[in-house]
This record gives structure tokens, C-alpha cells and sequence, in this order.
């Protein structure tokens, strides 16, 4: 009795080596912790990952979405890489795979260190803030979703000056805002509404400036010839 438990043990311990030595991506493969900050590509990158905008040369069509399976960043947040399972084909184990997207992570990062961010589309990564979930409800959505990243700590930057995502294939597409609307339309809107916060300022301040002349005036510290040259000078700019 005593033999046969001792060869299990045996067997058991055997058996763990060959597992460490045949997947060593397995011992190492780490999870993100600490202060993260995503820059502008690394976070259209994990936008990209989430909506399963894979290899689009695996993609039998429209509507084929890859599903995400491991996506890791580098600590600076400058850097990053993700597999996923093909929409053609099995779906390998994560475990299996987080080490390797650590190591081509690293292979472009310049030798900065590169951690699991996140599985399937859990995000894993701690950084003392609120635990980030994303739910299914919000992915019809992409800027909730960067809303969500962003108010997790992930990211500093404008949302709103991130590209889209084509719904149909997981993509970004650089025609249109994270917010859905024509880049174009965006642009233009804001051009207009420059103009207009300028020609208002512009207005005030004469405004502001013909009060203050007007006050010379009443005080006798200036003639009304001097006032009215003074004037015509304003409402000419």
C-alpha cells in the first residue's frame, strides 16, 4: 500500500518536471501590477484585441470575429501584444500562451519587461484602482468602453480623439471617432466653433475697451475728438 503511494508521488513529481520543461511559458507568464499608463497606440491595440479585430486574413467574412485570448503590455505602456483564437480553427489553453506574448512583447519594447494585461477580455492587470470589468452590454459601445479603461487608470489621454471600431470586424477604422461620428464632421465642428469662441472673445474685449473709453470721456481726461478717432480705431479691428 505504502509502495504504491510512494510511486504515485513519484510518477507526480516526473510528471510536473515535464510539464515545467515542455511549456516553460507557463513558470513564465506574470500578471501585470502596479501603476499603468497605456499610450495612444497600446490602447487602440487593446480596443482593437477586445472586439476581435485578429488577423483579417483569417477571417472567412464580415460578422467573423476572433475571439481574444491573451493580450500583455509593457510596463511603460508603450508596447504591446495579444494572441487570439482564430475564428477558423481550435483555441489553444492561455496558460500555454501568456509567456510567449510576454516574450514578443519584450522583443520590441527596447528591454523594458512586458506582463499579462489581460485574458479573454478580463483584464487581470492590478493597479491599486477599482477592479475593471468589461461587460458584454458595454462592448455595443466602444466609447464606453475606453470611458471604462480610462476612469480605471489605465489611460490619460483625450478619448474622444480615438479612432473607431468597425463593428463588423473588430477593426479600427480611422474614418470615424470612438464616438461613432465622421472624423470630417468632427474636424469641421471644431474648426466652426473655434472661429465663433474667437470673434466672441474678440467682441468683448472691444466691448470691454469702448467702456473704458467712455469713461475717459465722462471723466474729461480725454476731448470727444479724441474719443470718437480712439472709437472709429476699435470698430475698425
Amino acid at each position: 500500500m505504502s509502495i504504491s503511494r510512494t510511486m504515485k508521488k513519484i510518477v507526480i513529481y516526473f510528471f510536473s518536471i515535464f510539464l515545467i520543461l515542455s511549456f516553460p511559458s507557463i513558470t513564465y507568464a506574470k500578471w501585470g501590477k502596479g501603476e499603468l499608463k497605456m499610450d495612444k497606440d497600446t490602447m487602440q491595440h487593446f480596443l482593437r484585441y477586445l472586439y476581435g479585430g485578429g488577423s483579417e486574413t483569417m477571417q472567412l467574412s464580415k460578422n467573423k470575429r476572433s475571439h481574444p485570448l491573451v493580450f500583455t503590455v509593457a510596463k511603460d505602456g508603450k508596447m504591446s501584444h495579444y494572441y487570439y483564437c482564430p475564428y477558423v480553427g481550435g483555441c489553444v489553453d492561455d496558460s500555454l500562451i501568456q509567456g510567449k506574448s510576454e516574450k514578443k512583447c519584450e522583443k520590441n519594447s527596447n528591454g523594458v519587461e512586458c506582463y499579462t494585461f489581460a485574458i479573454g477580455k478580463r483584464v487581470v492587470w492590478k493597479n491599486g484602482e477599482k477592479k475593471l470589468k468589461i461587460k458584454k452590454s458595454d462592448l455595443k459601445n466602444p466609447f464606453i468602453v475606453a470611458k471604462k479603461i480610462q476612469e480605471a487608470g489605465f489611460y490619460d489621454g483625450d478619448i474622444s480623439k480615438l479612432s473607431g471600431i468597425d463593428m463588423d470586424t473588430g477593426q479600427i477604422d480611422k474614418d470615424i471617432s470612438i464616438t461613432g461620428k465622421d472624423k470630417t464632421e468632427v474636424v469641421e465642428k471644431e474648426d466652426k466653433t473655434e472661429v465663433v469662441e474667437k470673434s466672441s472673445d474678440s467682441n468683448s474685449n472691444i466691448v470691454d475697451q469702448l467702456t473704458k473709453l467712455k469713461a475717459l470721456l465722462d471723466s474729461g481726461a480725454i476731448t470727444n475728438e479724441e474719443f470718437d478717432k480712439a472709437k472709429k480705431i476699435l470698430l475698425n479691428k
